[in-house]
C-alpha cells in the first residue's frame, strides 16, 4: 500500500463511559457494529466489523495482518475483495509487526492495536486504513490514525470512516475522549477531523493536536 494509506498510523504503537451517541456535529448516521469472533492461536479474540452507508470497516485479525504485511493479494482474496496490486510499504512493515506482537500478548485489547481496513462496498476494494494507538489510558483516552488512497480523496470517505470509528470508540467502556494529530500542512486531514467534531487542543511547528469527547 502507498504511504498515504496510513497517514503515519500510530507513530508510537506501544503508548498508550460509555458513549450513547455520535458527536452532535458529525453529520453521519449511526449504524450498528457487527461483532465477529476470530481465533488466533489458542486465544478467542472478539473483533468488530462496522458498517457505514458506503464502507465496511474491518478490524483485521493477527493472520490477516500477517497477510497485509507479507502477501496483500492473499488478504484481499481472504476478504473476498477485488485484487488491486497493492502492497504494504516497506517502512510500515515494522509497524504492522509490532501491532501483531501487541495483539498476541494482549488479545483482550486486540481491537485497540489492530489495523482496520476500510472497504468501499461498491468496488469491493480496500481504499483506506485506520488504527488506534492502544487501549484507553488512565485519562480514558484513545488516539486514532487514518489514511486513504489519494485516488479516493474528496469523496467524504475518510470523514465517514473516522466518524464511525470515533462513535464506536466512545461507546466502549472506559473511553471518554478520542485524540488525533495531523501535520500542520495536511489540510485534508484537518477538514476530516473538523467535520467529525474534533477541536484543536495544542500545536507545535510540525503538528496540530486534536480531541473530541463524548457528550
Amino acid at each position: 500500500m502507498v504511504r498515504n494509506l496510513v497517514d503515519r498510523l500510530f507513530r508510537i504503537l506501544h503508548d498508550g463511559k460509555r458513549r450513547k451517541g455520535p458527536p452532535s456535529n458529525s453529520g453521519i448516521s449511526r449504524t450498528p457494529a457487527i461483532v465477529i469472533d476470530f481465533r488466533s492461536g489458542s486465544h478467542e479474540i472478539k473483533m468488530v466489523r462496522l458498517e457505514t452507508p458506503r464502507l465496511t470497516l474491518i478490524a483485521l485479525t493477527v493472520q490477516q495482518m500477517r497477510w497485509q504485511r507479507d502477501d496483500f493479494a492473499r488478504l484481499e482474496r481472504a476478504l473476498g475483495l477485488t485484487a488491486s496490486g497493492q502492497r504494504l510499504e516497506d517502512e510500515l512493515q515494522p509497524v504492522v509487526s509490532r501491532a501483531i506482537s501487541q495483539m498476541r500478548r494482549r488479545p483482550h485489547h486486540a481491537r485497540w492495536h489492530c489495523q482496520w481496513a476500510a472497504v468501499l462496498k461498491e468496488e469491493r476494494r480496500i481504499v483506506g486504513s485506520l488504527a488506534f494507538k492502544g487501549p484507553p489510558n488512565r485519562e480514558k483516552t484513545v488516539e486514532i490514525g487514518y489514511g486513504f488512497d489519494p485516488a479516493y480523496h474528496n469523496r467524504g470517505l475518510a470523514t465517514e470512516a473516522v466518524g464511525e470509528m470515533v462513535r464506536w470508540a466512545l461507546s466502549e467502556e472506559g473511553v471518554e475522549t478520542v485524540i488525533a494529530e495531523t501535520a500542520n500542512m495536511n489540510v485534508a486531514s484537518m477538514r476530516v477531523l473538523q467535520k467529525v467534531g474534533f477541536v484543536i487542543t495544542s500545536a507545535t511547528q510540525r503538528y496540530l493536536y486534536w480531541k473530541v469527547t463524548g457528550r
